[in-house]
C-alpha cells in the first residue's frame, strides 16, 4: 500500500513537472491591447475591417512592413491567425455601460451634435471612436510590438481604402460631368437663340409701335387670353437681355468646368494607375502626391489651378485624418501577468491528472474485481 501511494505521490510531482513545463512554456501567453482612435462611422469601420482581415492584404502588408521580433515560423502563424478577426474590435463614442452612467442631457448633447453633421454637409455620423487592438504571445514584449503592429497595419488599410475610394469617386464625378456636359451645352446655346430671337421681335414691336416703347405707357392686352396683361415692350426687352446675359455666364462656367474636367481627367488615370502598383497605404498617399506634383507644372490656366488645389485638398485631407491624427490614445503596454490559464492553474490540473492515472494504474487489479463482483439478489 506504502509503495502504491509513493508512487502516486511521484506521478503527480511528475505531472506537476509536465504542467510547469507546459504553463510557463507553450501554453504561457501575454496579451496586450492597445485603443487606436480614429473616428469613422459604422459603414466604414465594416469596410475596413473587411479588408483588415482579408488573407492578400494581410500577405502584402507583411511582405512590405515585417512584424518586429517574429521568426517566419511565428509570421506564418500570424498570417493564418489574422483572418479570424479576434484581433480587431471596434470601440463604441458611448457604449451601453456609458449610457447607463452618463446623464441623459450629455447623450442628448451628442446625438443633436451628430445630426447637425449630417444636415449641414451630409456628412457620416462618426460613430466609433476608434478600435481596439490585442494580440498574445508568449514573450510579453512580443505581444506589445504585434499589438502596436496591428494598429499601424490598420491604420494603412484605412489608409488606402479611403485614397482608392477618393480617386474613384473622383473618376465617377469625371464620367458624370462629361455624360451631361454636351447637353447642358447645347441647351445653352439653344436658350441663348430663342433669347435673340425674342428680342429681335421685340424690337421690331417697338420700331413699329412707338407709343409702345414709352415707359410710362399702358399695360399691353391680350384680348385672347381673357384679359390677361403682360408687361410692356421695353420690360420684357430689358428682361429678355437679362436673362441672355445669364444664360452666357452659365456658359462661360461651364466652359470653365469643361476645361477643369477635361484637365482632371488625364491626372485621374494617372492616379489610378499609380495606385494599382501601390503596396501600401502611406504608399497610396505618397504617389497621388507625386502625381498630383506633377501636373501642378502642367496647369497653365486659373481654372486648372483651381482645380488642382481642390484635389490636393481632398488628399491632405485623408493624410491628415489617417496619417496624422490617427494615433494610439491606450498604447499597448508589455503585459506583466500571464492571461488565463494562468500557470499555476495547470500545473495543479497537470498534478491531479497524473495522481488519477496513477491511483487507476496502481488499484487497476481491486478495480477490475469490484466491477466483476456479481451484485446480489434483490429484494
Amino acid at each position: 500500500m506504502r509503495k502504491k501511494v509513493v508512487a502516486v505521490l511521484v506521478a503527480m510531482v511528475v505531472g506537476a513537472g509536465v504542467g510547469a513545463a507546459l504553463g510557463y512554456g507553450p501554453l504561457l501567453r501575454y496579451k496586450s491591447e492597445g485603443v487606436l482612435s480614429m473616428e469613422i462611422g459604422t459603414a466604414e469601420y465594416k469596410r475596413f475591417a473587411e479588408l483588415a482581415v482579408d488573407g492578400h492584404t494581410v500577405q502584402q502588408y507583411v511582405g512590405v512592413v515585417p512584424p518586429p521580433g517574429l521568426e517566419p515560423s511565428q509570421v506564418e502563424q500570424l498570417v493564418r491567425y489574422m483572418p479570424r478577426g479576434e484581433w480587431l474590435m471596434p470601440v463604441p463614442k458611448v457604449s451601453k455601460v456609458d449610457a447607463k452612467q452618463l446623464p441623459d442631457i450629455l447623450l442628448q448633447i451628442e446625438q443633436e451634435r451628430e445630426k447637425a453633421l449630417l444636415s449641414r454637409d451630409g456628412a457620416k455620423a462618426s460613430v466609433y471612436l476608434g478600435v481596439q487592438l490585442g494580440y498574445s504571445a508568449p514573450d510579453p514584449r512580443q505581444a506589445a510590438d504585434v499589438a502596436g503592429w496591428l494598429g499601424a497595419y490598420f491604420k494603412d488599410v484605412a489608409t488606402r481604402e479611403t485614397v482608392r475610394e477618393l480617386v474613384s469617386r473622383w473618376a465617377a464625378d469625371n464620367r458624370q460631368f462629361s455624360d451631361r456636359a454636351l447637353e447642358r451645352k447645347l441647351k445653352y446655346e439653344f436658350d441663348i437663340e430663342q433669347a435673340q430671337n425674342r428680342v429681335a421681335a421685340l424690337k421690331k414691336i417697338m420700331a413699329s409701335y412707338p407709343d409702345a416703347a414709352r415707359r410710362e405707357s399702358q399695360q399691353v392686352v391680350d384680348v385672347r387670353k381673357d384679359n390677361e396683361k403682360f408687361m410692356s415692350p421695353v420690360a420684357q426687352l430689358v428682361g429678355t437681355e437679362s436673362e441672355m446675359i445669364d444664360i452666357r455666364e452659365k456658359l462661360q462656367r461651364l466652359g470653365r468646368e469643361m476645361e477643369q474636367q477635361a484637365f482632371a481627367k488625364a491626372l485621374i488615370t494617372d492616379a489610378q494607375a499609380e495606385l494599382g502598383q501601390a503596396r501600401s497605404g502611406s504608399e497610396s498617399v505618397l504617389k497621388l502626391a507625386d502625381v498630383i506634383v506633377r501636373f501642378s507644372k502642367e496647369a497653365n490656366t486659373e481654372a486648372q489651378r483651381e482645380k488642382l488645389s481642390s484635389l490636393a485638398a481632398d488628399m491632405s485631407s485623408i493624410s491628415a485624418r489617417f496619417l496624422s491624427q490617427a494615433q494610439f490614445i491606450a498604447q499597448p503596454s508589455v503585459p506583466s501577468r500571464p492571461e488565463r490559464p494562468r500557470p499555476l492553474m495547470v500545473i495543479a490540473l497537470a498534478a491531479v491528472l497524473a495522481g488519477v492515472l496513477a491511483a487507476l494504474f496502481a488499484w487497476r487489479d481491486a478495480l477490475v474485481q469490484l466491477l466483476r463482483e456479481p451484485q446480489g439478489p434483490k429484494a
